[in-house]
């Protein structure tokens, strides 16, 4: 198989403007980064396969999780070989074939080997505290209540975060095939400015990507986004000012990421109703939602922008989290205790706040403050964008200084 991604964008006949070029130039580097997400998405599959398996065998000491560990590298290095090697590659039929596949055999191995190694260090070593770039940090008495669940745990987390790395591999790859494109064959300015569009677009998709990833419902991420809010809560307060997009909201730099996780808690109420039928609810749903309600009252309250957060709201965090990773009584009953999440009866307490719907009409409102961003962002720096595309346009010789200064006048 043979992209010849270059070529394509020379092959077409030169006519004043061939949309084929220039259709084919906008797509070229968004099709390249799926391709090369893909590849790589595929290859994070065989690594969480093989961490999980050699934990499992090291704690449970089962033969057979080896066997399937050994077996999953087997199946990788094939896949690695014979599949992401030669897609890959493909897109750079103007350079030794086998060089190519050689070196994009050992990167995506290099990877491999770093991600397997970190993964494995860290889920073996009980990190209690905050330091550097931790993040996956959990309390004490988990480690000791779930020892092995907590391993497994952050190897799966481990895994999902490095699924938003390699997108980012996937963009810089994207860059790479473009500093190996001839742009002197490029002699139509609106193909330039296709191909640019595109790389902007594969940019764009990178980060949407990565907080898709990071958003979606599951206990993964609402643990990974606990532990996130409270490593940045253990920093100092100077550094929490820095991450402060708003000097006059002490906690605009965990505002949103709060409101996400009572929307993911939401979610997983939810998800326990689904399971107890429609008769009544679900305690564990009630525990949930009141998380979520304590969450959204401390959100939209005056003491929300004195900051840092408060000791009470930290607490229930980390008795959450403890909750959905061992789901031990003991969190639960001081989640319970604390909030008050039901009353004399046993019925769930009325809630304080309630779940901002998405319904159609917020969506396209949204929508639309998205697109009136955009334009006024467009419009407030036209005339740089115009300015970069007609100094690379000069540079490649697509136009003369008589013609620039022509249009400019």
């Amino acid at each position: 198989m043979r992209l010849n991604g270059g070529k394509w964008l020379v092959g077409c006949s030169n006519h004043a403007v061939d949309w084929s070029r220039i259709i084919l130039a906008l797509a070229l580097p968004v099709l390249i980064w799926l391709l090369t997400f893909g590849i790589l998405a595929v290859q994070m599959a065989f690594l969480l396969l093989f961490e999980t398996r050699i934990a499992s065998g090291i704690i449970d000491k089962k033969f057979l999780d080896y066997v399937l560990a050994t077996l999953t590298v087997a199946l990788a290095s094939q896949y690695d070989q014979h599949v992401a090697a030669p897609l890959l590659s493909s897109f750079y039929p103007e350079l030794p074939k086998g060089e190519v596949r050689v070196l994009v055999f050992l990167v995506i191995g290099g990877l491999s080997a770093l991600h397997v190694g970190v993964a494995f260090h860290y889920s073996v070593s009980h990190i209690t505290k905050f330091s550097g770039r931790s993040l996956l940090v959990f309390q004490r008495q988990v480690y000791e209540k779930e020892p092995t669940s907590v391993r497994r745990l952050w190897i799966r987390i481990f895994n999902l975060i490095g699924l938003t790395s390699m997108a980012l591999v996937a963009l810089g790859h994207v860059y790479i095939f473009t500093a190996t494109l001839d742009f002197n064959k490029l002699d139509s300015l609106p193909v330039l400015i296709a191909y640019a569009a595109g790389l902007a677009i594969a940019g764009f998709t990178t980060f949407q990507m990565r907080k898709f990833i990071l958003r979606f419902p599951s206990n993964l991420v609402l643990v990974a986004k606990l532990n996130q809010i409270m490593a940045q809560n253990a920093k100092p307060r100077e550094r929490q000012r820095s991450l402060a997009p708003r000097k006059s909201d002490q906690i605009s730099w965990a505002r949103q990421e709060l409101l996400r996780v009572s929307r993911m808690l939401e979610r997983l109420a939810r998800q326990e109703d689904a399971v107890s039928g429609r008769d009544a609810q679900h305690p564990v749903a009630a525990i949930y939602r009141a998380v979520a309600d304590e969450i959204r009252l401390y959100c939209g309250s005056p003491k929300s922008l004195d900051g840092p957060l408060p000791g009470p709201l930290v607490t229930t965090l980390r008795a959450t989290q403890g909750f959905i990773i061992t789901g031990d009584a003991a969190w639960r009953r001081k989640i319970v205790k604390r909030l008050r999440v039901f009353d004399e009866h046993g019925k769930p307490r009325p809630l304080d706040t309630e779940p901002v719907r998405r319904n159609a009409i917020r969506v396209v409102r949204a929508s639309g403050r998205l697109i009136d961003r955009g334009l006024a962002w467009i419009q407030q720096r036209w005339s740089a964008i115009a300015i970069v595309i007609a100094a690379v346009a000069v540079i490649l010789g697509i136009l003369d200084i008589e013609t620039l200064l022509g249009l400019a006048t």
